[in-house]
């Protein structure tokens, strides 16, 4: 297939650290990644992500936390609004938060003004302590190199709950995915071709998880944007939430009676905040 010289090669190279030719390393990633790769060309590669599953999930989350209709909730890292939309079903008083543009205008769009939608730095969020519950799915966290700005959004998702107040997060399986890494796949959607390479970071048990997608339309090459989220066990992971003041109550291994453990897909927990 002919490479076509440009977007990928220069346009998203910013993702990798700004350098010209960059993009020729593709496990050269910038500790940056997050800033730029949830543009236009995210929502496309997951859009087989169904609203079937989401709903499901968010059914799980609001009865494992014990939702109420006049809670206050805070989705944080809602992207396109995906669970918001399911969670507001329940209750009225929804805020989604995000730091792409792209997704809180496909968030906007989906959810009709019905949720106030707040672009934002998971690390300064800009809240006091109003949230009867935090919800924070799909491994939207451990994004950050630095172990310490990972335990600092732990600790703002604590500092604006209400006392008493509960966490949903929903982080991947470290044990699991590193068994089951695929280092290269392709698949074709919507006339696009996704080429996907990932690897594994930092020994046994591994630190970090990376991926990096090519979008083709054709023979011309549409972007590229990395992914890298930092692996926790059970341990570790309660060990972040436990230090930023969150209880934890119960965990699973998926969005069901699975326990955590070496073959659970998923890394579940509900906590709550002190006082």
């Amino acid at each position: 297939m002919r490479h076509v010289r440009g977007v990928c090669d220069v346009t998203l190279s910013a993702a990798w650290g700004g350098r010209e030719g960059a993009m020729t390393d593709s496990r050269d990633i910038s500790p940056l990644w997050y800033q730029r790769s949830f543009g236009a060309l995210y929502p496309l590669v997951y859009a087989h992500r169904s609203p079937e599953a989401a709903a499901g999930e968010a059914r799980f989350a609001a009865e494992a936390v014990g939702l109420g209709a006049g809670d206050r909730v805070l989705d944080l890292c809602c992207g396109a609004g995906r669970h918001a939309a399911h969670l507001l079903a329940r209750t009225r008083r929804v805020t989604g938060l995000d730091w792409s543009p792209e997704l809180l205008a496909a968030a906007r769009a989906g959810l009709g003004g019905v949720a106030a939608l707040v672009r934002g730095d998971m690390r300064a969020l800009p809240f006091g302590g109003v949230f009867d519950v935090v919800f924070n799915f799909f491994t939207s966290f451990g994004y950050f190199a630095d172990d310490a700005e990972n335990a600092r959004a732990a600790g703002e998702m604590a500092r604006v709950l209400r006392p008493g107040g509960r966490l949903f997060l929903d982080h991947i399986g470290a044990a699991w995915a590193a068994a089951r890494l695929v280092p290269r796949s392709e698949r074709g959607q919507d006339g696009l071709r996704i080429v996907e390479e990932r690897w594994l970071d930092g020994g046994d048990p591994p630190a970090r998880v990376n991926k990096v997608t090519t979008v083709w339309r054709d023979d011309a090459c549409l972007g590229r944007f990395p992914e890298s989220v930092r692996l926790y066990t059970p341990e570790t992971l309660g060990a972040v939430l436990s230090g930023a003041g969150l209880a934890v109550e119960r965990m699973f291994g998926d969005y069901g009676d699975l326990p955590p453990g070496p073959d659970a897909p998923r890394l579940v927990f509900v906590c709550r905040k002190g006082g």
